[in-house]
């Protein structure tokens, strides 16, 4: 049975806030997926002249593909994870707005993974 919480104060608007935050990690991590997907699937946002000029296209695609998708899961971890803690500390009224360490460095982790994806997939265009 769901635990009942008294609406005092800003109860509603502190767990609105917290779906909020949760829907926006998995925003992100369907944003990392679909990234991911055009990586492995070698597409690109322009178009091609339909000249080939490397006969074997897209050798380092799998490698930064497949770190884009475990970055996709990391944030939906790291968002369910915060949601959780922050939830457990509401119901207990205590302070949860406090930024959590694990939780930053999760998301700090995810952000320079697609910084530096997105770095060498400029700097190298043979790579797709």
């Amino acid at each position: 049975m769901p635990l009942a919480i008294e609406n005092t104060g800003s109860t509603a608007r502190d767990f609105c806030m917290l779906e909020r935050n949760l829907l926006s990690h998995y925003k992100l991590a369907i944003l990392l997926a679909l990234i991911s997907s055009s990586i492995l699937l070698r597409t690109r946002l322009s178009f091609n002249d339909g000249v080939e000029h490397d006969p074997s296209p897209g050798k380092g695609v799998l490698p930064i593909g497949t770190l884009e998708m475990v970055t996709a899961l990391l944030a939906i971890g790291a968002g369910i994870w915060e949601y959780q803690s922050s939830s457990v500390d509401m119901r207990n009224q205590r302070a949860f707005l406090d930024v959590t360490k694990p939780h930053f460095a999760l998301m700090t982790i995810v952000a320079s993974v697609v910084l530096t994806a997105c770095v060498i997939l400029l700097a190298d265009e043979n790579l797709l």
